[in-house]
């Protein structure tokens, strides 16, 4: 079944809100607990998306930047942000910077990031390379 690019696979909550606790928690806003109540949602939950997230940290940071340099072959080396989470955060919003630059604005930037990740972002799955050209 084909889900919207907000919709993260077996997520209740949608992309921006899940990237919001990841972008925070990367950014050094704090932890599960108060992340979760600027949210308004159950600690529980933001832990998982925090921990599954972490987890993955190596393959979205890697999924991210291969998005880049398809997107804009032209940028310059993505800044390492000091920790998994955060280079993973800093190479997908490098990415979806690079798509509206040459797409043009229109979708979230955590809706991109679930559609670079092939619907991942949480998940175990390996996300498919960038088409080339």
């Amino acid at each position: 079944m084909l889900l919207p690019a907000f919709c993260v696979p077996r997520r209740r909550d949608g992309a921006e809100v899940i990237g919001e606790a990841l972008h925070a928690k990367a950014s050094g806003q704090g932890g599960h607990r108060s992340i979760a109540a600027r949210l308004d949602r159950p600690p529980g939950t933001v832990r998982g998306w925090l921990r599954a997230a972490t987890r993955r940290a190596e393959v979205l940071r890697a999924s991210g930047t291969r998005w880049s340099y398809a997107l804009d072959s032209m940028q310059g080396r993505i800044q390492p942000a000091g920790s998994p989470l955060g280079d993973a955060v800093q190479a997908l919003a490098t990415a979806a910077r690079a798509w509206v630059l040459r797409f043009g604005p229109g979708t979230g930037p955590w809706e991109l990031a679930v559609r670079f990740t092939d619907g991942a972002l949480l998940s175990g799955r390996r996300p498919r390379d960038p088409p080339h050209g």
